[in-house]
């Protein structure tokens, strides 16, 4: 056989390799892909009255989420809702807790739904809301938000409350339960007994703008958030 030919049947083996090579690569691209794109659960959201706090929950759900799986073992799986021990009523949803004047409801692609066991598809959109547990009533919320920051993320946690006339900052926390005012009722000295050490303090803020001492008498409006953050000095 000359030089010519195995030079020509060379080059061929050459060619066929290369494009073999090629076509691994960008089969392992499209497969990686497209298990991203398997990975996408349903859309998921948290509201509020006109707040929207699903906050990074939409990736739990995306990452728990497998195909056909139901709306509860869903929930319970991506750690995003906490259920009542008889199974039948949320009681907090992304930290999230409610007064007793409200209830969560569950929306599958815009539609109430009662059956928790109903089977979620990929391009379903799961919506979480508050809504009045007495029917016909005004929907007037207001949000007591206690962020513990990067020091104490386990203390971080909203509350809805029912709005009411002359409610003020002071009296969301002296009726918290959880917090404890100094005596001139200006001052947070703790929260669910957690006293800052020397190097933070606690905040308060009302639709994230940061409140004077004598921010404790501003009264609050229907959909105000009112957030007691732990922040370093």
């Amino acid at each position: 056989m000359s030089a010519k030919w195995v030079w020509r049947i060379w080059l061929g083996i050459l060619i066929i390799a290369v494009t073999g090579g090629c076509s691994s690569v960008l089969d392992a691209q499209n497969e990686g892909n497209n298990g991203g794109a398997g990975n996408a659960g349903p859309a998921f959201s948290v509201r509020v009255g006109d707040s929207e706090l699903a906050g990074s929950s939409g990736g739990q759900i995306s990452e728990a989420y497998k195909d056909g799986m139901p709306l509860i073992e869903l929930l319970k799986k991506s750690g995003v809702a906490t259920l009542a021990d008889d199974g039948d009523s949320l009681l907090t949803v992304n930290k999230v807790s409610l007064s007793p004047e409200w209830i969560w409801e569950i929306q599958l692609n815009g539609k109430r739904i009662l059956d928790w066991n109903s089977g979620v598809d990929r391009s379903d959109s799961i919506l979480i809301a508050a809504e009045p547990a007495a029917a016909g009533a005004e929907q007037q919320p207001v949000i007591f938000t206690v962020n513990g920051g990067s020091e104490q993320p386990e203390m971080t946690h909203s509350y809805v409350l029912p709005y009411s006339e002359d409610l003020s900052v002071r009296g969301v926390l002296k009726s918290s339960g959880m917090v404890l005012l100094a005596e001139d009722n200006k001052t947070v000295i703790s929260i669910m007994d957690y006293k800052p050490l020397s190097n933070e303090a606690w905040t308060l803020k009302v639709n994230g703008k940061q409140l004077l001492d004598s921010g404790t008498d501003m009264k609050l409006r229907p959909q105000d958030t009112l957030e007691v953050a732990l922040v370093l000095r």
